[in-house]
């Protein structure tokens, strides 16, 4: 009889620490082969960002973890991090207007990325594999390339978005010669997803591939997938190589916020308006392995405890979702500030 797999996801770790929104998750990036980073740096609608440091001897869920330092100078919502591959630098994004480079050995800013930048928010940020290149996109529909002194050197002016340039990332490429990554995608609020060379600027490719506002994008380790989520409740997987070519897509149930590639397989991460999933888009049966949600607590109003009426059960919404380098560890960020930190286990049985 042939061996299957039972997935088991089980919550480990509540961490409290931010009071709105966590609009980000960085779990940092192994130094050496089958290392877990034991990195976790969250950013928050509170305008702080949190390093965390795990109580690895503790098995109480409560008891995970606590913040150690938090990092201030933005003053609007931080919309978006960016950790250098060394884990010594950060970069993150503001409702502000502004991006801040972060030297994580003194928890003091480095840069201010102000002098030709965007003239709204800035949504998203991403720093290129070797640490010389950083995106960034907002709500002036700009996409801006810049180095790590805080100079502007390029802003994309054809072939752009037409709303909110909601996610930047650069994609993975085997090519040695290119510079900080070859080609970069942006998703935006117009339902596109746009793949461009980072050398020329030229577009690659420029698909409206859903009917809503994209919300969130999340690229394969070897940039070979690229994976968009929506207003629209879909998650859809495309191929670098050919994005037109027919591929997996998935009804979350929900608006989709976040989105996390695992590091291991083809596992995608799911955060939606009511929880969060793991989809397997390899998989025909299951898809679905593992889901989980946090529910609001709330007193009944008037009206129900008069007409006794089953209460409808509202959830925190998922805002941030990542890995850890080992692939095993969900961190879930959610709209009340809390992040929950999900085991996830393979077994195999008869």
């Amino acid at each position: 009889m042939a061996e299957e797999s039972i997935i088991r996801a089980t919550e480990i770790g509540h961490l409290k620490g931010h009071s709105d929104w966590v609009t980000a998750i960085e779990t940092g990036h192994p130094q050496k082969e089958n290392e877990d980073t034991q990195v976790l740096i969250t950013a928050s609608r509170d305008k702080t960002i949190l390093i965390w440091k795990f109580n690895n001897e503790s098995k109480v869920v409560s008891d995970f973890g606590v913040p150690v330092q938090s990092l201030t100078g933005h003053n609007h919502f931080i919309s978006d991090l960016a950790l250098t591959n060394d884990n010594n630098y950060l970069l993150s994004a503001s409702w502000d207007k502004t991006m801040r480079l972060w030297d994580l050995r003194n928890g003091k800013t480095t840069q201010r990325f102000t002098e030709d930048g965007h003239t709204k928010e800035v949504l998203s940020c991403a720093i290129s594999s070797d640490g010389r290149y950083i995106l960034s996109s907002g709500a002036d529909r700009d996409i801006k390339l810049w180095n790590v002194k805080g100079n502007c050197k390029h802003t994309v002016k054809e072939y752009n978005h037409n709303d909110w340039v909601s996610k930047v990332r650069f994609i993975p490429t085997s090519t040695k010669t290119a510079v900080g990554g070859q080609y970069f995608a942006s998703v935006g609020w117009d339902g596109y997803l746009k793949i461009w060379n980072n050398q020329t600027f030229s577009i690659k490719d420029s698909l409206r591939v859903h009917d809503a506002n994209i919300n969130a994008i999340t690229v394969s380790p070897r940039g070979n997938f690229i994976v968009t989520g929506g207003k629209d409740k879909k998650v859809n997987v495309f191929d670098f190589s050919d994005v037109e070519k027919p591929a997996p897509s998935h009804d979350a149930g929900s608006p989709v916020n976040c989105l996390a590639f695992n590091p291991r397989c083809h596992w995608i991460a799911i955060g939606t308006e009511v929880g969060w999933q793991i989809w397997d888009f390899e998989a025909k049966d299951t898809p679905v392995i593992a889901e989980g949600s946090f529910k609001l607590e709330g007193k009944k109003t008037l009206e129900e405890k008069q007409t006794k009426k089953p209460k409808a059960d509202k959830f925190h919404q998922v805002t941030s979702i990542s890995w850890n380098t080992l692939g095993n560890r969900l961190f879930v960020g959610f709209s009340n500030g809390d992040i929950k930190a999900i085991e996830v286990t393979e077994e195999k049985s008869n």
